[in-house]
């Protein structure tokens, strides 16, 4: 059993929770967050065996294995490095890191202590996602033109968007998704998924651009992000301030796949020219975030065998693609993080 303490309280926090109890391979031992009544209301509803509001506590806890990380995305740096030093393994929510030198100092770190790292893109380790991923090389190998490009789309209005046109107006604070000090915005807090999809199905492209609609803040509410390849395009439409329900294309000849719900690939169908129609993935899971966790427990208990270093070192390499594109496609819509000018000047 794979004791695990968590950082942050948010929904996203209580849904990893539940997944881990799932799986019985994990139990909840500690919930840190800096109000000790927010991490007291989740460690008495799920159980877990303690709750604080100093992070030490949590870290240092010599019967923790390993640290979810569900803070602000400008703090999952800080938050890693500290779970690194205290020689525990960490699973922290996507995008891991806001810039690739953070992801580089902290991979190097945790490699100098002997420690894992897993960015929890949870629909890259789905078993659906196996299935499309599949279902792509079988086409590929099968038609005259293997592959002739793709829309990805993801629309998820938030919650907090009244807040930020209120925080506008000066009325309110700047809630975190919607804040660049935070490495909020659209692209780092849902574009993450697509280009997951894209960079595992593709690979690196030859060139990127993002374009986009800023708030007043600068922080990017809707925007088109391109990959260019040799011979194909991708695009993806990402926003935060907008309800989307169109879903997303890959195109084969006269074929096309059409996945609902590129966040979580909640479903894929294979339609003709014709019309005519397969239903090739409808699997719904009882907790989006069981595979994932599953897949890191097989890593960490098995760190011997072969097949799982090989497993998590091509995670490494596609988490890094993903954070050098995301990178790249805020340098080219002049988006700056704060994270870009904190930490490493």
């Amino acid at each position: 059993m794979l004791n695990v303490g968590t950082i942050g309280t948010s929904w996203i926090t209580e849904q990893f929770i539940q997944a881990l109890k799932l799986t019985r391979r994990y139990h909840i031992k500690g919930v840190y967050s800096r109000t000790a009544k927010s991490a007291q209301d989740i460690a008495t509803f799920y159980h877990a065996d303690y709750y604080t509001d100093q992070l030490n506590n949590l870290l240092y806890d010599p019967e923790i294995h390993i640290v979810y990380v569900a803070s602000p995305n400008s703090l999952h740096f800080e938050h890693t490095m500290a779970a690194i030093r205290a020689g525990k393994h960490i699973i922290v929510e996507k995008p891991a890191f806001s810039s690739v030198k953070e992801w580089h100092a902290a991979h190097d770190y945790a490699k100098e202590q002997g420690v894992k790292i897993f960015e929890a893109a949870l629909h890259y380790h789905s078993r659906n996602y196996r299935r499309l991923r599949q279902l792509v090389r079988n086409l590929q190998k099968g038609h005259s033109h293997p592959f002739v490009g793709a829309n990805f789309n993801i629309g998820q209005y938030s919650s907090k968007y009244d807040q930020f046109v209120d925080s506008m107006k000066g009325k309110v604070d700047e809630p975190n998704v919607f804040n660049l000090d935070y490495s909020g915005g659209s692209l780092m807090d849902i574009g993450v998924y697509p280009i997951y999809v894209a960079l595992d199905l593709f690979g690196m492209p030859d060139a990127v651009n993002y374009h986009t609609v800023k708030g007043a803040n600068l922080v990017d509410l809707f925007g088109m992000a391109i990959l260019t390849y040799k011979t194909f395009q991708v695009n993806i439409f990402i926003s935060k301030a907008v309800h989307s329900i169109m879903p997303s294309e890959i195109y084969f000849d006269d074929e096309t796949i059409v996945i609902e719900g590129i966040t979580r690939i909640a479903s894929v169908r294979l339609i003709n020219k014709l019309g005519q129609e397969a239903k090739v993935i409808d699997y719904r899971p009882e907790n989006v975030m069981y595979d994932e966790l599953i897949a890191f427990s097989e890593i960490i208990q098995e760190p011997d065998n072969i097949q799982q270093q090989v497993r998590y070192e091509d995670w490494k390499q596609l988490s890094l693609q993903v954070a050098q594109v995301m990178e790249q496609l805020r340098q080219s819509a002049g988006i700056q993080l704060a994270a870009d000018d904190s930490y490493f000047g």
